[in-house]
């Protein structure tokens, strides 16, 4: 229903030219017997006093039902007479504008006519805007006054185009705005213009689409949102769909790509400072596609909700960056005024993040805490992890975290020590501090109980004695030397550890990549299959698979079916390997393609059986034998299984994969998000 095109332009200035619905006729430039006619002329002059740029904002241009003065009452019959005349002779134009009265009602056009506007303009431009401009508020109107298309509704409407499809123009008008048939209705006896309409519902929509208001879903109409977090919300909705009640029926086929699509899924958001991505929605809803009996065009049964996810998508995911980068943002300027308490526990006003706590954070936090230049940065080395240390530079929370650390006790020596590295590393905007003799006492204090861990043993009795003092400049020194060495040490032995569990992820990474990659060949396989089985209704051998799947080689396609364990049967013609009938892998996901491909072949069996048969269907009839006995006895040798799951109605099977996936990655997603 899309209106918009490229706007013809004039060939003599090169702008947009003027409609025709928007040029009229003065009235001595026709020559017309219409206007003879005393009604007919009366018409024209109730059209003419009617028409002015204020009367639009009243909704005073003249309508068919408006009165007209000097006749009196006129039948719709009789209006609609004189108007076409005037239509005809080119006096007057039909134009049209948009209200809404109701959040339950779609928006309605209603007809109005203009004649030459004498004293305004050479043409009905600025009317026609104004008429744009109150029908763009009319629906603006509608779609505040509209509830937010609700879970509940959206799967009613997703579960009708499922079973029907759009059986009928303007089938979803719980969901979309249908502009086009508002001019479908008793008030246009006169049918509008078409020019009018076109470029009516451009401007309109233009409108509308700047405003972030609708979006055009194709062959469907256009979809009301309150604002972009309401994409975000109708991506789920849809998405619960397709992986719910939308894949019910279609399960025996999508199972091995939607494992797959879980896979990427998982190690994706198993890096916790990746944003949430619509990409898994929108692979699922492909697939889905994919699955879908009929053609993939707008209005075949199940389309629905893949065109939503398509046009949604990209709105949406814009919008989870910006709520992501928002997150980050409240997330920088929670840990900054924490920083900048007003506790005087310097616990509060400094931040210790372990290494693999600091890696987890997202990429843009971690800059803003690095790069923001009230916030001092520095790291410490410990035995077993690089600390990476924060605290704000404002000189009275120094002063603060540098009097508690005197009174407290108890504190770790690293700690001191890395505070000591915190105000070292940003002295020169800090050095303020240090002209009040009072706060340098009380940061030697603090600077003793961090070193004195690395005097020697003898300093207690020299201190004792009382002439501890007297050797003090000197063990400072050696301590910030052996201090100085073991941090560099650590360093090392920090960085190469770091490394190692790096190596490690990246070895991980890398499994499930192969494992992703395995899945994938998997599914291409299992895909072509499918379009035999459940389709064509006619097993395949194993060469016709390979000749829909050209992207693997021989070899390589071999290795894929031996590792995956896909089933080969043999069969009358089918003695070499290659030309046995090829079936999925016997494990116990195979219960969803089980169930379903009996069932076809079964009723294909019966049509074949009782008749005259061709050779092809001699061949069909033969192979599917083989595969319905297979079928046969692969139920038979897990029955306990089949049984256990026929009683749990409703629900997947126990150990089914791509389930635990799903599990997996809400845990890991509200991880993300919190």
């Amino acid at each position: 229903m899309n209106a918009k095109g490229p706007k013809p332009l004039d060939p003599n200035t090169g702008n947009v030219a003027v409609p025709s619905f928007l040029r009229v006729k003065k009235l001595n430039e026709v020559v017309s017997y219409y206007m003879n006619d005393k009604i007919t002329h009366s018409v024209y002059k109730a059209i003419s006093a009617a028409t002015s740029f204020k009367n639009v904002k009243k909704r005073q241009l003249f309508e068919p039902h408006h009165k007209v003065p000097e006749v009196g009452e006129l039948g719709p019959k009789d209006i609609d007479l004189h108007l076409k005349r005037l239509l005809e002779d080119g006096t007057v134009s039909q134009l049209a504008y948009l209200i809404s009265d109701s959040a339950e009602k779609q928006p309605e056009a209603l007809p109005c006519y203009a004649s030459f506007p004498e004293a305004e303009s050479l043409d009905l431009s600025r009317i026609y805007l104004e008429l744009l401009d109150y029908s763009v508020s009319s629906l603006l109107n509608y779609l505040d006054r509209k509830a937010e298309t609700s879970k509940t509704l959206l799967w009613e409407n997703l579960e009708s185009d499922l079973e029907w499809g759009a059986r009928k123009e303007a089938a979803f008008p719980q969901l979309f705005l249908y502009l086009r048939q508002t001019f479908q209705n008793e008030h246009f006896r006169i049918p509008a213009n078409p020019e009018f309409i076109k470029d009516f519902l451009f401007e309109l929509e233009d409108d509308l689409h700047k405003k972030g208001r609708v979006i055009d879903v194709p062959g469907y109409g256009l979809f009301g949102i309150k604002n972009s977090k309401e994409a975000v919300e109708i991506m789920d909705y849809v998405d619960d769909f397709i992986q719910s009640k939308g894949t019910k029926q279609l399960r025996h086929v999508l199972i091995d790509e939607f494992q797959k699509i879980a896979m990427e899924e998982k190690l994706y958001y198993s890096n916790t400072s990746n944003p949430e991505t619509t990409k898994f929605k929108a692979e699922r809803a492909e697939a889905f596609a994919r699955a879908l009996p009929g053609t993939l065009s707008p209005g075949t049964p199940g389309m629905l909700s893949v065109v939503l996810v398509r046009s949604l998508s990209e709105l949406a995911e814009k919008e989870l960056h910006k709520q992501s980068a928002e997150r980050d943002r409240n997330r920088f300027h929670d840990i900054k005024r924490n920083l900048l308490s007003e506790s005087g526990s310097w616990e509060k006003k400094v931040l210790l993040a372990p290494d693999k706590e600091f890696k987890s954070y997202p990429e843009e936090l971690k800059r803003m805490l690095i790069d923001d230049l009230e916030i001092g940065y520095s790291t410490w080395e410990t035995k077993t992890t690089t600390i990476h240390a924060f605290f704000h530079k404002n000189a009275n929370s120094v002063r603060q975290i540098i009097l508690s650390l005197g009174a407290a006790t108890n504190v770790e020596t690293w700690k001191i020590l890395c505070i000591r590295q915190l105000v070292e590393s940003n002295e020169p905007q800090i050095k303020s501090i240090f002209r009040e003799p009072d706060l340098v006492k009380a940061y030697g204090k603090v600077l003793r109980k961090g070193y004195l861990d690395y005097f020697p043993w003898y300093y207690t009795i020299l201190d004792l004695l009382g002439i501890g003092r007297i050797f003090q400049d000197i063990f400072f020194a050696q301590a910030k030397e052996k201090i100085k060495g073991q941090q560099n040490q650590l360093k090392i032995r920090n960085h190469e550890t770091s490394k190692k569990e790096e190596q490690v992820k990246i070895q991980e990474k890398i499994k499930e990549e192969e494992k992703i990659r395995s899945a994938e060949q998997k599914s291409k396989i299992s895909s072509a299959m499918d379009e035999f089985y459940f389709r064509r209704s006619v097993p395949p051998t194993a060469s016709e698979i390979q000749g829909n799947i050209g992207e693997f080689p021989a070899d390589l396609y071999y290795q894929i079916l031996d590792r995956e364990k896909f089933v080969f049967i043999p069969w009358e013609k089918g003695k070499e390997r290659m030309d046995q009938i090829l079936c999925y892998p016997a494990n116990e996901s195979f219960r969803n393609k089980a169930r379903e491909l009996h069932r076809i072949l079964a009723e294909r069996m019966e049509v074949i059986q009782n008749k005259v048969r061709t050779a092809e269907e001699e061949d069909s009839r033969s192979r599917i034998t083989k595969v319905i006995k297979h079928v046969d006895d692969w139920f038979a040798s897990h029955k306990s299984s089949s049984d256990k799951v026929t009683l749990q109605k409703g629900r997947a099977d126990s150990d089914d994969p791509y389930e635990s996936f799903r599990k997996e990655i809400d845990k890991l997603r509200k991880v993300d998000t919190t």
